[in-house]
């Protein structure tokens, strides 16, 4: 019969104890889950050319303490970018292709899927939209220490698309908090994935924590955001910029004829000169002149 250890034994208790409160937290109990795919608007040398995945684990990887673990999903991704993935040391890379059923034109059963398959291992979950990432090195102590039981989620929140609920491309929460309240990405009766969860919360009469965009300067109203001077999503990455508040506008061709080339020529900012760019976002540099003869022209390089 094994000798009881109480030293051991009230050590194992306090390193539980203290585990359990945020402010003692451990990169190797984060997950980041994420979902990288290719559409008919991002596919080709386009996608090779301006590549999420390369961005967004190079950004991790600057800004996020060594331990956390990436769930990636590659939901009809071309090969480039899903052996990329694939070879990344802090990635667990599934691809679509290799499970039954296994792609979507709505990903959102692929957000639970992953949140439940990091849950295995990490006690703190976070989403993030395929372009999306951190530009400040303390996001995941702040976030992370701002969760309890009253909030149990920070998200960010688009108002500037009209909306008042919490977008799936940045949301953390604590394994317990989505075991206790279900958390589910459906966009079933809501306007879009991750909306559910802040609707849920509301109800309950628990709060969450908003992460509202902060840019200095706008290149774009919507394009381009960076939350709480920390988060950049660049909106609509993989797909056409098609916004909510401009339904209305989904016909006009020359109005979106501009906002595709304004979204080219930003992604084309990003990835070309990074860091640059996020500090005009943050007014700490001087903004280029985005003139629709610059637009026109990038466009015509870019295509």
């Amino acid at each position: 019969m094994p000798q009881f250890k109480p030293g051991r034994y009230f050590h194992g208790v306090l390193k539980n104890l203290l585990q359990s409160l945020p402010c003692f937290w451990d990169p190797d109990d984060v997950a980041i889950c994420t979902i990288h795919g290719n559409s008919r608007n991002y596919s080709g040398d386009f996608a090779r050319r301006y590549a999420w995945p390369h961005l967004q684990i190079a950004q991790l990887r600057r800004h996020t303490p060594a331990g956390y673990r990436v769930y990636a999903y590659g939901n009809r991704l071309m090969d480039e970018h899903a052996a990329y993935l694939a070879d990344c040391p802090e990635v667990s890379y599934v691809s679509g292709n290799e499970i039954p059923n296994g792609q979507w034109e709505h990903v959102w059963p692929l957000r639970n899927w992953l949140a439940k398959k990091a849950m295995e291992r990490h006690r703190y979950i976070v989403h993030l939209d395929s372009d999306a990432f951190p530009v400040k090195s303390d996001w995941l102590k702040r976030y992370i220490t701002q969760l309890s039981w009253r909030c149990p989620v920070v998200a960010v929140q688009r108002r500037e698309n009209g909306d008042t609920h919490s977008d799936r491309s940045f949301l953390l929460y604590l394994r317990t908090a989505f075991r206790k309240h279900a958390f589910d990405f459906s966009n079933v009766g809501v306007v879009d994935a991750g909306a559910d969860i802040s609707a849920y919360l509301e109800k309950l009469g628990l709060a969450w924590k908003p992460l509202l965009r902060s840019n200095a300067f706008d290149y774009h109203p919507l394009i381009a955001g960076i939350y709480d001077d920390r988060i950049y999503h660049h909106a609509a990455g993989s797909r056409q910029p098609h916004f909510r508040i401009n339904r209305e506008r989904w016909d006009d061709e020359a109005f979106f004829e501009r906002e595709n080339y304004i979204h080219r020529v930003l992604m084309q900012r990003l990835f070309d000169h990074t860091e640059l760019f996020l500090q005009e976002l943050r007014g700490l540099k001087e903004p280029i002149d985005l003139d629709p003869l610059l637009v026109k022209r990038a466009d015509e390089i870019i295509r």
